[in-house]
């Protein structure tokens, strides 16, 4: 029993330390985006990742060893010891000289145990609240109808190419942030770590007004905050979310990578456009390969193509593959390829060397900074505008629109502590020879938003200016941010979509499954209705830093302390809100010519009647009914009533009659004594309904 107990302790003191390091991996060492980030990784494996996988184990041993050593010891000497005690025990001797002795040794046993798992007990408490899980749990469990009011499918959008096509460059970096400038131009940082991309950044567009300092960049949303998310996000207008179980699986070569997703990829090969993908690490990895050539058929050009093609020596391979200094290398050999076969591309370009923990810091790295992720940050900065510099000298940049993004926020902890809690990070984003920014406003968006921008930078208008869940920043329509606020919007992507799961996951047609669900809208009776109306009174206001409302439903519970720390005021409720006036739909009936609803008998006709005529009009069988006329209230919209049925003695089929609308001459009955009728819709109550382990996926 005592051995047992004794081995059961320290496999307890084992998990406490592997726990008590993975709390302070996702807080300190990095900084994890979402507890969706955490189930994608262990859905879709961590092939491509060995060097993260080695980071963080060599880095559990570095921090752990002599604890887990002094631990082992004293196991061993107490295995030991109850050895020695079982064979004195055997014996018929006492292995404790003095009872007392051997009381003192179970009680501390038994007070190891206690305290082994009170610690391992607070270490999963503490990692309970890093990751999320209780509120992603929260949300999961909540529907939201944010797919089905304000998903524009790609397939669906009219789009208008230029005559002469432009190329499309994107240059995706990892863990770029706006905030890596200074606090001059808008940074968390002393100095400035991008010197030369700010001046790219301006000289193009970040989508702020011509003349402002502080250097804008796009917010990063819930389930948005891995580089496979990111590359949804910004190419689909949707986050990746996980909560689908046909989803939650590993991905092999041949697996379908959200097989009903409408993507720039596919809108561009459907218009004569050849699609590339490079970056200096494996592809495969999160699925990244199974996305670009399953929507948009890419050609992969990754680490294994980069030794295929010679473009790295044989057996070459650090961080996570090779280094941008080559990847850029091979990049500028490959571009006149492809320019000079004269047809339309689009080329996405991945780095890596910003990766946490502190980057990969190549020959070309100065050490002009405190620490080494600055130091690459920095570096990143001289090399990425030495490239587009380059591109700028080619003779196809004049018919190709440059895009340069991060796929989210640096996950590296010191940039958290380094800008402050009082900062808002955003992704760097701008473009560059693209159109010309002309709404003067500094516009408020995430990467959902770049997927239409990025279309109509290339010169393609898009009717409606909206494509996914994003909003052209080149329009003046407001995106979701702006609309909802982005504790809002978060709230809405981390809930569980319907819509998202059966169509874009799952593959049910996109336009069967919106008519479905519009029938069930407005199929709604007066009551349904009514007992939804209170759901306003349930909605809590929040008011944004630039004056935006956002409507938080009751689920969230933002306490005044929380709010404040992300710059936002409480309001209170608006009670001059008027809902948005109600439009029937058109469901297609001609009004020409209006139906004559034949004469009304002067006797009610009876079911025992088998001879009787039928009657155009539903007709209620009882006796007491004074006029033949449909029991349900008449509804202000169209409605199709329910076939005559049959008397059991009619020798005939009754035919069915064609759907009408109700003859106001013929007065209602309601079904409810206590109802009244009205000629008027009842007024539709809008509720607007408002997400981290040691290896995540990048």
């Amino acid at each position: 029993m005592w051995i047992f107990l004794g081995t059961l302790i320290y496999i307890v003191f084992w998990l406490t330390c592997i726990a008590s390091y993975t709390v302070h991996y996702l807080s300190d060492t990095i900084q994890i985006a979402s507890f969706s980030q955490v189930l994608y990784t262990l859905s879709a494996g961590t092939e491509g990742a060995e060097g993260t996988v080695g980071n963080a184990v060599g880095g559990f041993f570095r921090s752990y060893w002599l604890l887990l050593l002094i631990g082992t010891v004293i196991f061993g000497y107490y295995i030991y010891l109850c050895i020695k005690r079982r064979q004195a025990k055997k014996s018929g001797v006492s292995f404790f000289p003095a009872k007392k002795a051997g009381l003192v040794f179970n009680c501390s046993v038994l007070g190891a145990a206690v305290v082994m798992s009170t610690l391992f007990g607070s270490q999963l408490y503490q990692g309970w609240q890093v990751l999320g899980i209780g509120e992603y749990m929260e949300n999961a469990s909540r529907s939201s109808s944010l797919y089905d009011d304000h998903y524009v499918e790609p397939a669906d959008a009219t789009l208008t190419f230029p005559e002469k096509k432009k190329n499309l460059v994107h240059i995706v970096v990892e863990s770029l942030e706006s905030s890596f400038t200074d606090k001059e131009h808008g940074g968390g940082y002393e100095h400035d770590l991008i010197p030369g991309l700010y001046e790219l950044a301006k000289s193009g567009t970040d989508f702020s007004p011509e003349g402002t300092v502080a250097l804008n960049g796009a917010n990063v949303t819930n389930n948005s905050g891995w580089t496979v998310a990111g590359l949804v996000a910004m190419s689909a207008g949707v986050p990746l979310n996980v909560g689908n179980g046909e989803f939650n699986r590993n991905f092999g070569g041949s697996d379908k990578f959200m097989p009903h997703l409408g993507t720039m990829g596919e809108l561009l090969e459907d218009n004569g456009y050849k699609n590339y993908f490079m970056c200096g690490s494996d592809g495969a990895f999160a699925g990244r390969s199974n996305y670009y050539t399953q929507h948009g058929n890419y050609e992969i050009l990754d680490y294994g193509a980069a030794v295929r093609a010679k473009a790295i020596p044989d057996n070459y391979r650090v961080w996570w593959g090779f280094e941008d200094q080559k990847l850029f290398s091979w990049a500028e050999k490959k571009l006149p390829e492809i320019a000079a076969s004269g047809q339309p591309f689009n080329f996405t370009l991945l780095t890596a060397d910003t990766h946490f923990p502190d980057g990969y810091k190549c020959p070309n790295c100065k050490d002009e900074f405190d620490s080494q992720y600055q130091n690459v940050i920095n570096c990143t900065d001289r090399q990425l505008t030495a490239f587009v510099k380059w591109l700028q000298q080619q003779p196809f940049y004049k018919d190709t629109t440059v895009v340069i993004t991060g796929d989210h926020l640096s996950m590296d902890g010191s940039v958290a502590k380094t800008a402050g809690e009082g900062y808002t990070r955003h992704a760097f984003a701008c473009v560059l020879n693209g159109p010309e920014y002309t709404i003067n406003k500094t516009r408020d968006y995430c990467t959902l938003d770049l997927f239409p921008t990025i279309m109509e930078a290339m010169g393609i208008q898009i009717d409606g200016h909206r494509l996914g869940l994003g909003t052209s920043l080149y329009s003046d329509l407001p995106t979701l941010i702006e609309q909802m606020g982005l504790l809002g919007l978060n709230a809405e992507l981390t809930a569980d979509s319907d819509y998202y799961n059966r169509v874009i996951m799952s593959g049910d047609q996109t336009k069967q499954v919106k008519k479905e669900t519009a029938e069930v809208k407005d199929d709604k009776t007066s009551e349904d209705k009514a007992s939804e109306e209170p759901a306003k009174e349930d909605l809590h206001q929040v008011e944004t830093p630039d004056g935006q409302r956002a409507v938080l439903p009751q689920y969230y519970a933002p306490t005044e302390e929380t709010l404040n720390q992300q710059g936002y005021q409480t309001v209170l409720p608006d009670t001059t809100y008027q809902a948005p006036a109600y439009t029937a739909p058109d469901y297609g009936y001609v009004e020409e010519p209006t139906y004559q609803a034949p004469a009304v008998p002067s006797t009610p006709v009876t079911p025992q009647q088998p001879s009787a005529p039928s009657d155009p009009a539903p007709v209620d069988p009882a006796p007491s009914d004074p006029a033949p006329v449909d029991p349900a209230p008449v509804d202000p919209a169209p409605v199709d009533p329910a076939p005559s049925v049959p008397n059991p003695g009619t020798p005939s089929e009754v035919p069915t009659v064609p759907s009408v609308p109700a003859d106001p001459s013929i007065p209602s009955v309601p079904a409810d004594p206590s109802a009244g009728t009205s000629s008027q819709a009842p007024a539709v109550s809008e509720q607007t309904s408002i997400e981290p382990a040691a290896v995540f996926t990048e």
